[in-house]
């Protein structure tokens, strides 16, 4: 009966990927160019026009989560209201939001046929699960960290990327506890002054992790590096993509910090969807097994950065 159970499953998944649109070709603007990440997103949310006005026949036998997107013409993703570049952020010249997580998001809903709605009330990342939970969005796609805490509210698809934990250590603040000839043997015993962001996975990474650590949270990222470079603490501690970030934005952080990545600390980045979901689940996990064959090897924290920070850096 289980087998029968899961098999019914597949197939009944396998129907909704057949039912779907062809997805977006980007188009490609000169030979050999790559399109920027606003040029992608343009070209996905004209799609998105078209395939909203597509016709879904059948709805009556798709499962009840996948039937009522059906039925109101459009998914909704969940999103922080802060910014979070390079998975979702707002073009400075043109306002409209562009990112990682909008382009999965824009393939996402033009596969099924509906409309893409990006829903950023929320004002942490927990705050984007809650409303999984509470049926306020449909899919959390947030650059959210995939924890067991948060697995006992949503159900998460498989990570579409995985980013090393790192921390970026004030070299001035570091020379007065140690050297960084000894900073490996310091890290087993880290008891410095650390930023993170409230409410973050990050938070209860440090409490395992870094158990004799002093956790200072702040509201936003930004002031966990303007409290770095400031001197207030002695690291800051995130996935290695907001890392090589910050080398990348600010010009004098090779002179003032010292990056570690953690090789055997990894925060995987993944959807969200509710409990009664599963079927959404396992749809989103065949989307992604597709999207990442085709995409898998643009989904790496230094090609992230390259592709969405090019000639941003401070002077």
């Amino acid at each position: 009966m289980y087998r029968m159970k899961c098999l019914w499953y597949v197939v009944l998944c396998a129907a909704v990927l057949i039912s779907c649109r062809e997805r977006t070709e980007i188009p490609v603007l000169e030979q050999g160019a790559v399109p920027t990440p606003l040029e992608t997103v343009q070209a996905l949310a004209k799609d998105n026009e078209a395939a909203a006005l597509s016709v879904i026949t059948g709805i009556e036998n798709y499962p009840r989560e996948i039937r009522s997107i059906f039925e109101r013409g459009y998914i909704v993703f969940g999103m922080t209201a802060a910014d979070q570049k390079p998975f979702f952020y707002t073009d400075a010249e043109s306002g409209q939001l562009i990112g990682l997580d909008v382009e999965i998001g824009y393939e996402i809903a033009n596969s099924l046929g509906v409309r893409a709605v990006f829903d950023r009330d929320a004002v942490s990342f927990d705050g984007v699960v809650l409303k999984v939970v509470n049926k306020e969005v449909d899919v959390a796609l947030s650059k959210l960290s995939r924890t067991l805490r948060r697995s006992a509210l949503v159900q998460f698809t498989d990570p579409y990327i995985t980013f090393r934990q790192a921390l970026l250590i004030n070299r001035l603040e570091l020379a007065k506890v140690s050297s960084e000839e000894d900073l490996p043997r310091y890290m087993k015993q880290f008891r410095g002054e650390m930023a993170i962001i409230k409410n973050s996975s990050y938070v209860g990474y440090a409490e395992s992790n870094f158990p004799l650590a002093v956790k200072k949270t702040y509201d936003t990222w930004p002031e966990c590096i303007d409290a770095l470079f400031a001197g207030e603490v002695l690291a800051v501690y995130r996935d290695e993509g907001e890392i090589l970030i910050i080398n990348e934005i600010r010009k004098d952080s090779s002179i003032m910090m010292k990056p570690v990545f953690i090789s055997d600390k990894q925060d995987p980045i993944a959807m969200a969807v509710s409990h009664d979901a599963p079927h959404l689940q396992m749809w989103l996990n065949l989307f992604l097994k597709d999207y990442i064959l085709r995409n898998g090897s643009e989904l790496t924290p230094a090609k992230l950065v390259k592709r969405h920070y090019a000639g941003n850096g401070e002077k």
